[in-house]
């Protein structure tokens, strides 16, 4: 013990001993560090300790593939299970198409589990000769092929993210919302509502809900929607134009004529 002044200094025992291997501990790790041989030591160190991720487990995907998620793993030969750095690694993962949310979690000694929540497919987009499947947000999600057929279809410039609009148009309407196929956004300004059956409906710009109450009302009353009519043309304030099919329109014009016929006999006759 040594007395400098009136303070007492005291020595913990093997202090030399611990301070020893502190300093050697630390010229080891400056070493390695200076060496650039920290990834090689984590490496050794996972697998002594059996720690190397060697099982990756990943679910929930049906539209995303599992390569492009250990794409975005990027995993390192020979990576150590506590050193994934997960947070990253779900960002990264998310930034797929198709996945809305990612889970990571570990499971020792060398497990890595994901759990991927995919986005919903919720209408096709038909853009610039294109066909995207798109969710609920107007997100693109992929390339549209043949198993979307019964999706709502939208066309336009901007119909992707105003979906919620049309639908809300008809929402009023089982009759016309359960047979809608299409709702195509002319000059981002008005809609046309297309139906299973071939007939669209020329929706105005300016109160358009205004005009499916009048096409509905003639379709309760008369079946309208299910004649022989290819358009019906609401555009011009309160009228209502109806376009036959072309076979339609022929039978209806033979039937004119057919008449005038009649009229000038009788009138011979007389």
């Amino acid at each position: 013990m040594k007395v400098v002044g009136r303070i007492e200094w005291r020595l913990p025992p093997y202090a030399g001993t611990k301070g020893l291997v502190l300093l050697f501990g630390a010229t080891a790790v400056a070493g390695i560090v200076s060496a650039g041989r920290v990834d090689e030591v984590v490496s050794d160190f996972s697998r002594a300790t059996g720690l190397v991720v060697d099982n990756v487990r990943i679910s929930g995907q049906m539209e995303t593939s599992e390569v492009a998620v250990l794409d975005k793993l990027q995993l390192q030969p020979d990576a150590s299970l506590p050193f994934v750095d997960v947070d990253a690694a779900r960002e990264r993962i998310e930034t797929l198409p198709w996945v809305q949310q990612a889970s990571l979690r570990k499971i020792y000694p060398s497990t890595l589990k994901i759990t991927i929540d995919e986005r919903v497919p919720f209408a096709v987009w038909q853009h610039d000769q294109n066909l995207s499947v798109i969710d609920a947000s107007g997100r693109v999600i992929g390339a549209a092929n043949g198993s979307y057929g019964k999706l709502l279809r939208l066309v336009g410039k901007g119909a992707d993210t105003r979906a919620d609009e049309a639908l809300a148009l008809v929402d009023a309407y089982p009759a016309i919302r359960d047979r809608l196929r299409a709702a195509v956004l002319v000059s981002e300004r008005r809609w046309d509502l297309v139906l299973d059956n071939g007939v669209t409906i020329m929706l105005p710009e300016e109160q358009p809900k205004a005009a499916l109450d009048r096409v509905a009302a003639f379709d309760s009353g008369k079946d309208l929607l299910s004649k022989d009519i290819v358009v019906v043309d609401l555009r011009l304030g309160d009228r209502m134009y109806v376009r036959l099919t072309p076979d339609a329109a022929a039978r209806r014009l033979a039937a004119i004529k057919e008449q005038e016929k009649l009229a000038k006999r009788k009138g011979a006759s007389t």
